[in-house]
């Protein structure tokens, strides 16, 4: 179709849809972001709307491209936000003028860009609402589609924390209109941001000044009596802090100032005036007046008070003027400002110095220095005055001024001195007379004192060369060198050391140290106090055989030493537990039989070589007590399972006293004496602790293996129906004796295996066959077995009443013995 068809049936199109769609336009197309009815239907194409953000920056700006699905020969637009700006459209694209829709300004084109400006912070979501139409070219409008999308866009929240300016002052705290206002604070960010884009907002009198924005207020744009105050607003380049507004300060007078100040002539005689020039300034263009006063020799002179004009009629030759000037504004006054000194001069010829010279040359830190001089006046007047000025380094010490003689105590090593001197008739001045700088140097150190020390001074102890050095410089001080003289002598093998060792020391000898100290540039030479070597006292050493016991005598091995080479003779005394043994003076150890274990032996020896003696040397022993030694004999033959096992401790030593206890211990099971008797049904480890009288122990441990025993066998009982009970059985063993036992009580024994027996009463009766060999009545073999019997009437003799009452005794006492033999020393294991 061409242009006009499709204007035509478009116009007719919209006619007949819904009333709030738009008139259709090829060139423009607002407020219908929803869609175009009269452009066939809705679908079959893509709306597409790229550049958005995920979430926005408030007032960011983003760049938008509208397209659609497809390959549209034509076509148009509606982007319709509720919030930001549209702007910036492409060529084929028109954005309203409330910035709030964009749409196609041709039907040509089929994709577009424009730029959205997001809105300022708080605004929320935006709503995006587009509607794209896919044209066939203007052929006809069936074949035309349309789109839309609609999408909104969230604000980006800030996790950002705003900075806080803390402590706002203003310096100075009293400005004056030539000061500088500048603004202190500390800047505080929670989240480390650095300072960025920080606003300074300076107030006049209450009144903001848009034009000082920085953190300096020029003192160019304060007057006197203005009140000022700046408002901070820090930032971080993101947020923006609480403005922070400091104190309000006023501003000042400034004092005036005197700009320069000179004279006429510096150097005038006494036929010339002098002119006092000057000029002064007041920063805030007040009013001066001026004041102006002459001095001569430092003193005013009151009658010249306001003068501009030191007259000549007032000047003599060798005077020294000055003038000084200060200026007010009317509230502040200047301080005194001098101008060059001027010197009067005259036809006078001023006084020579000569023959000058300092002492010593060559100075150290220990040399006074001493000035000398000779002065004279060509006039011939009088020398009235002289002065003398001390420099160290080139700097005046006024404190040393005056004085012929510098002390040591006010140089240094390495400070360079110098002085000069004048001479005054009354008149005029000499020149200065200057020495030279003299260089302060080295000062070898001193020696306060050099001794021979030793706690004995024999040839038992080192000799000791003690020095005392200083050095007036502070430097250190050290020892390189000693020589020692013997006799006078000097003993270049005694070494250099401050230590002389005894091998070189003998009685008699005398000895002297010369000792030479440095401080690392100079050096001192020093001798020593002389010492005598002294007699020695002979040396004595007792030492003690740690083995020694009772067994054996106690022989220390003593030692007595004289270095001297004298001839000691020695006295030996003993003590036994504090107390003394007379009988052992002298003697050189104790007899065995005299010890016993825990006696403390104390030899104190005396030594003397004639001349001295060593003084009583003392060693104490106690003798040890040795340790019994326990054993195990095993009594019984053989170790058989529940049989009665006797072992003997009785063999147990102890070679320096006695066994006063025995303990046995088996698992559980404890017995106490040289012997113990055990009943083992497995293999097992006695111990054997021995303790002697002085409390020492002493274990062993036997380990016995259980063996099967012999036992009775084919045990038979034959009952004849009358009276008699015959017992029959084997026996595996050796040749033994059996007791043969009825209901636990003996009644025979017998060394055949067979037994008779006339049971006197009717009913079931056991029968046990316990074998005996000596040795041990046999526990696991034995063997019981039980009968019935019924006897008749078959009198049994009857035992009297005494010889019962005997015999049941015997019987009980013997069945007591055999338990107490079984069982003693320990229980069935």
């Amino acid at each position: 179709m061409n242009k006009g068809s499709v204007l035509l049936f478009v116009m007719l199109l919209l006619a007949s849809t819904q009333a709030d769609l738009a008139t259709a336009n090829k060139n423009q197309k607002f407020n219908s972001t929803s869609g175009c009815g009269c452009h066939g239907g809705a679908g079959g194409v893509n709306a597409v709307l790229n550049g958005l953000p995920s979430t926005y920056t408030p007032g960011g700006t983003y760049s938008l491209s509208v397209s659609m699905s497809g390959s549209p020969l034509s076509g148009g637009f509606n982007l319709g936000v509720n919030k930001g700006v549209l702007s910036n459209p492409s060529s084929a694209a028109k954005v309203a003028s409330n910035g709030l829709q964009a749409t196609h300004n041709t039907w040509t084109s089929t994709s577009w860009t424009v730029d959205w400006t997001a809105p300022a912070s708080g605004a929320g979501t935006a709503q995006f609402n587009l509607a794209v139409l896919h044209g066939n070219n203007g052929q006809n409008t069936g074949g035309d589609l349309y789109g839309t999308l609609s999408t909104s866009v969230n604000e980006a929240v800030s996790t950002n924390n705003p900075p806080v300016a803390n402590g706002l002052t203003l310096s100075p705290e009293q400005p004056t209109t030539t000061d500088d206002l500048q603004a202190s604070y500390t800047f505080v960010d929670a989240d480390d941001d650095t300072e960025s884009g920080t606003v300074f907002a300076w107030h006049l009198n209450g009144v903001e000044q848009p034009a000082h924005t920085s953190i300096v207020l020029p003192a160019s744009a304060t007057t006197r009596g203005q009140n000022w105050y700046v408002v901070v607003t820090p930032s971080d380049g993101i947020d923006a802090g609480a403005p922070v507004t400091s104190s309000t300060v006023t501003v000042l007078n400034s004092a005036p100032v005197v700009v320069s100040i000179g004279v006429s002539s510096e150097t005038p005689d006494t036929s010339e005036d002098v002119t006092l020039q000057y000029t002064s300034d007041d920063a805030d263009g007040d009013p001066l007046t001026t004041e102006i006063r002459w001095r001569l020799e430092g003193g005013v002179v009151e009658t010249l008070d306001g003068a501009t004009t030191l007259p000549s009629v007032a000047t003599r030759p060798g005077d020294v003027w000055d003038a000084q000037v200060r200026v007010s504004d009317g509230t502040t006054s200047a301080a005194w400002v001098t101008s060059p000194v001027i010197l009067v001069g005259s036809s006078n010829q001023p006084p020579t110095v000569s023959d000058f010279s300092l002492e010593p040359s060559a100075p150290t830190s220990s040399d006074d220095l001493h000035v000398t001089w000779s002065s004279s006046d060509p006039d011939d007047d009088a020398i009235v005055s002289t002065e003398l000025v001390w420099l160290n380094n080139g700097v005046e010490v006024e404190s040393m001024n005056g004085q012929t003689t510098l002390p040591a105590t006010a140089t240094t090593k390495g400070e360079v001195w110098s002085v000069g001197v004048r001479a005054s008739d009354g008149v005029a001045w000499s020149a200065w007379s200057n020495i030279s700088n003299v260089l302060i140097g080295n000062s070898a150190p001193t020696v306060e004192q050099c001794t021979l020390i030793s706690s004995s001074f024999t040839a038992n102890e080192d000799l000791v060369a003690e020095i005392v050095a200083s050095d007036a410089d502070g430097d250190d001080v050290s020892v390189v060198n000693v020589a020692w003289y013997q006799n006078g002598i000097h003993q270049a093998e005694a070494g250099t050391l401050p230590t002389l060792n005894t091998s070189w020391l003998a009685k008699g000898d005398v000895w002297q140290a010369v000792v030479v100290v440095s401080d690392g540039e100079g050096t001192t030479q020093a001798t020593s106090t002389s010492a005598t070597v002294q007699n020695a006292a002979p040396d004595i050493t007792i030492l003690w055989d740690e083995n020694s016991t009772s067994l054996l005598a106690l022989a220390p091995t003593v030692s007595v030493v004289d270095i001297d080479g004298d001839v000691p003779v020695s006295t030996l005394t003993w003590y036994k537990n504090g107390f003394r043994d007379a009988s052992l003076t002298n003697a050189t150890s104790v007899p065995a039989q005299k010890l016993a274990p825990g006696q403390a032996w104390t030899l104190e020896v005396v030594s003397s070589d004639g001349e001295n003696s060593s003084g009583i040397v003392q060693r104490t022993f106690t003798i040890p007590n040795l340790a019994p030694q326990a054993r195990i004999d095993l009594v019984s033959s053989n170790v058989w399972f529940n049989e009665a096992t006797v072992l003997s401790g009785s063999s147990s030593t102890d070679l320096d006293g006695e066994i006063v206890a025995y303990r046995w211990t088996m698992n559980e099971h404890v017995a106490l004496g040289p012997q113990a008797t055990f009943l083992l049904e497995t293999d097992q480890t006695v111990t054997l602790t021995v303790t002697d009288n002085n409390g020492a122990q002493h274990s062993v441990e036997l380990a016995l293996e259980v063996g099967i025993g012999p036992s009775v066998q084919n045990m038979e009982l034959f009952y004849d129906g009358e009276q008699e009970v015959k017992l029959m059985w084997t026996w595996n063993g050796p040749q033994t004796s059996f007791n043969i036992l009825r209901n636990d009580v003996l009644i025979g024994t017998t060394n055949e295996t067979t037994f008779l027996d006339l049971p006197p009463l009717s009913g079931e009766n056991a029968y046990t066959v316990q074998p005996e060999d000596g040795e041990r009545v046999f526990i696991n073999g034995a063997k019981t077995q039980s009968i019935e019997a019924a006897v008749g009437d078959v009198e049994v003799p009857q035992p009297s009443e005494i010889s019962g009452y005997v015999l049941g005794g015997l019987l009980l006492l013997g069945t007591a013995l055999l338990q107490w033999r079984l069982f003693r020393g320990g229980g069935r294991v």
